[in-house]
């Protein structure tokens, strides 16, 4: 078995791009985009953009889309044998349809398909490992230690049938309708071979709808989210966002990420009951720009240090970006993308809304870990206002163009 592409031949090339040359590619990023801002992802094609040099996952991509569905599934089987025959089944008609997607769309493979009539709206799929899966298909030595469970916080309430999964399907595009049809599609691929375990569509605001695209997104806290990631043209975004894996039976996952997705409610009553102050004051930046408080612009670096007249801190002790802080959590950061969901209200009213998080790391221990850690032990002020209800952790190798999912050497 050839080991892969290394992380220094995925990365080799993006220089300049920066962010906007990520990939528009399929399982773990068959392709890197070529596009910019100016591009109109709601017209662009992924064949449009693509080069041919491998190149991270399609939700790393920038622009972020408008709307995303992140399902798990889970494989059908008992035996290990049984488990492995179902992933090679999966994970091939995945790999041989994925590309296509992105060069056709829907309509171009399934006749009557919802997206007749619609552009591709940048349509991408990014897909993903569980560590249940290499368990249950009896390849526990291919489990990298990145794999390990994630720990318990104080703060979960989490609720198993919104957690965890063998596979991880993530997909994105500017229409909802086009996200919808390729969900089908991927699903309808899987067959009798896995079931859904979980899924949760999510969506921020649109570039057509903001008086400034290029502005960072506000959540459903109306708190703009994303001020601080970690940026390719960075010299620490490979070690930070991107795995190195030597040994044969983990160089599967050499070059690729680990992604941890949580789904985490909201809870908006209780929130905006609030004064304006009150909520600066619980994440630590202004509501009218997303400034740190103390700061003048949205991206400068929050002085921990400064304290009012009266001896306060600026930043309070308790707020989330002090306790998210590099400071607070040996320097972990990783790349991250938040997506907004309204799945309407429950009887008796509890409103089920809130974030869809997705956290991209070279190491989840080093990255997400640290840093939920230190927003529980620390008490974050936000605790109060969210509910951890689910959580997932997979891996998503690399794959250079033309090769299958590297995973299937093993299966």
């Amino acid at each position: 078995m050839s080991p892969g592409p290394s992380r220094r031949g995925l990365f080799a090339g993006l220089g300049a791009t920066g962010v906007a040359g990520l990939a528009a590619g399929g399982l773990a990023g068959h392709a890197v985009t070529e596009g910019t801002r100016s591009e109109n992802p709601a017209l662009a094609p992924a064949h449009a953009r693509v080069r041919t040099t491998g190149g991270p996952p399609p939700a790393l991509a920038l622009p972020t889309p408008a709307h995303v569905h992140v399902l798990a599934l889970d494989l059908n089987g008992e035996e290990a044998p049984e488990v492995r025959r179902a992933a090679r089944e999966v994970l091939q008609a995945w790999d041989d349809h994925v590309p296509a997607l992105h060069e056709e769309g829907l309509s171009g493979l399934v006749e009557g398909s919802p997206t007749q009539g619609l552009h591709p709206a940048s349509l991408g799929v990014t897909t993903g490992v569980g560590a249940s899966l290499l368990e249950r298909a009896g390849l526990p030595g291919h489990r990298t230690e990145e794999m390990a469970d994630l720990p318990s916080f104080g703060t979960d309430e989490l609720e198993p049938e919104h957690c965890d999964g063998d596979l991880m399907l993530h997909v994105g595009a500017e229409d909802p309708v086009v996200v919808s049809s390729a969900v089908d599609h991927l699903v309808g691929l899987a067959g009798e071979h896995a079931r859904v375990r979980w899924a949760l569509p999510g969506f921020r605001r649109s570039t057509a709808t903001a008086h400034d695209p290029s502005a960072t997104p506000r959540n459903l806290m109306g708190q703009i989210d994303g001020t601080v990631n970690p940026d390719p043209a960075e010299a620490l975004f490979d070690t930070q966002v991107r795995a190195v894996h030597g040994p044969p039976d983990l160089a599967w996952m050499d070059g690729g990420t680990y992604v941890v997705v949580r789904r985490i409610r909201m809870l908006l009553d209780a929130w905006f009951a609030r004064g304006a102050d009150e909520r600066e004051a619980v994440i630590g930046r202004r509501l009218s720009d997303g400034a740190p408080l103390g700061g003048e612009h949205e991206d400068d670096l929050p002085d921990l240090a400064a304290r009012h007249d009266d001896g306060t801190p600026v930043v309070p002790e308790h707020a989330h970006i002090r306790l998210a802080s590099p400071e607070a959590t040996l320097g972990a950061r990783m790349a991250r993308r938040s997506f907004s969901y309204d799945l309407g209200w429950q009887p008796g009213g509890r409103r089920r809304a809130g974030m869809l998080f997705t956290a991209w790391q070279a190491d989840p221990r080093r990255g997400f870990t640290a840093v939920q850690r230190s927003l529980d032990e620390g008490g974050d002020a936000l605790n109060d206002y969210v509910r951890h209800e689910g959580s997932a952790l997979f891996a998503v190798p690399a794959a250079a163009p033309g090769r299958t999912h590297p995973l299937l050497d093993h299966l």
